[in-house]
């Protein structure tokens, strides 16, 4: 990177509100460019919906894959057209494609309640809700296999079967890299650390076998408190208890599931971030919103889950909010190095989430209040952030 003199990041803006949330991101990012150490780079891929049906693939090729690889780092808006392609097809072929070509293992998922923002859980508060996931990100049930096939499809003995497949080097990289992450939650909490392994070893016993080594090697860890559940019950400690984590780590379909409760605890899917991370950087990591394209916020709707095709309407578009996708780009920045504009339009986010008006506030109206937030912060935030590490925006190795 250094030796560019730049960042070079490439956009993988998607469709419809993904590239509405991507252009507001790098509305932040131009706003930030006081705070930063070097230059940022953008350049649009354009793999999208559309390129997918104009090449006629189902996955990223080569060629591709060739592309992303030359980037420092890839900002994924979100992808996905009902109206063209059936939802799974782009999903698999792109996200899941990326993830498993670049190696990026660790999707880390925080579940960070901001200061001032209400959850959904009552007696819960910033003060409770504040914990990582790191979601193994290339085995588990999501695996792209051979093996995955639909038998005797259209009869009655029609059969889907996919691979659940864990192995011991998987859930042992990912260990040590949550570990990690759980030593810097515990220093920011001012307690002994907790690290969870989720699983569900008691039923899934041979796709299990791997986690329960691993967790039993981690319980002679003196650094750090380890436990284990078993992934039902902890979504339940999840919405009775969430003070009780400090980072989780669990198998790809589980961590997919949890996530997404968490991010409604946390203040809404609206909020929810995604890093999908390679540590040791031979590829490029990605970085993404949790939440979709909001095709309702485009087309008008005929059905539930049901469009009309070339329809746009532009008011629905100014109800999207921008804040997960700001906050992603955030953890990117603080994936470069870039610490202090990470900081700033992380705060910025959070700045909109508490506003009273927050929920009629309109999407222009979203993006240029975190501009000037980032252009001329408070005085108060400066001194609190002293343009370091955050929650949320810690800087991930």
């Amino acid at each position: 990177m250094a030796d560019k003199g730049y960042h070079n990041i490439g956009l993988v803006s998607g469709d419809l509100n993904g590239v509405t949330v991507t252009n507001a991101a790098l509305r932040l990012a131009d706003a930030s460019s006081h705070l930063l150490s070097l230059p940022l780079k953008h350049t649009e891929t354009g793999y999208n919906t559309d390129y997918f049906i104009k090449e006629d693939i189902k996955e990223l090729r080569e060629k591709e894959l060739a592309v992303l690889k030359g980037y420092d780092a890839i900002f994924e808006g979100a992808i996905g057209d009902p109206t063209k392609l059936p939802p799974g097809v782009i999903e698999v072929g792109l996200l899941l494609k990326v993830r498993q070509a670049f190696d990026q293992y660790v999707n880390l998922r925080p579940i960070v309640l901001p200061e001032g923002v209400p959850s959904i859980l009552v007696g819960k508060d910033h003060r409770h809700i504040n914990f990582e996931v790191c979601r193994e990100n290339t085995e588990g049930l999501y695996v792209i296999d051979p093996e995955n096939r639909v038998e005797n499809e259209g009869t009655d003995d029609e059969v889907g079967i996919n691979i659940m497949k864990c192995s011991y080097r998987g859930v042992k990289r990912l260990a040590e890299y949550a570990a990690g992450r759980a030593l810097l939650k515990g220093q920011e909490k001012g307690r002994k650390p907790r690290l969870h392994f989720v699983f569900k070893t008691n039923v899934l016993k041979c796709a299990g076998a791997p986690w329960t080594r691993v967790y039993k090697e981690f319980l002679g860890r003196k650094d750090l408190d380890v436990g284990y559940q078993h992934f039902d019950n902890f979504l339940m400690q999840m919405v009775t208890t969430p003070e009780d984590f400090d980072v989780a780590l669990m198998e790809n379909f589980c961590g997919d599931g949890a996530t997404d409760l968490g991010a409604m605890i946390a203040g809404g899917i609206g909020n929810g971030v995604s890093g999908n991370i390679d540590p040791t950087r031979r590829f490029p990591s990605m970085f993404e919103p949790l939440h979709g394209t909001a095709p309702n916020k485009w087309y008008t709707t005929l059905s539930p889950g049901e469009y009309e095709k070339g329809t746009f309407h532009p008011e629905l578009v100014q109800q999207i909010k921008p804040e997960a996708a700001i906050r992603a780009y955030a953890m990117m920045l603080s994936h470069l190095g870039e610490t202090k504009a990470a900081a700033a339009i992380d705060q910025a986010a959070l700045a909109n989430l508490r506003n009273p008006r927050y929920k009629e506030m309109k999407l222009d109206e979203l993006v240029e209040a975190a501009c000037n937030f980032v252009r001329t912060p408070p005085v108060a935030i400066k001194k609190q952030l002293k343009w370091g590490n955050q929650p949320g925006v810690t800087r991930i190795e």
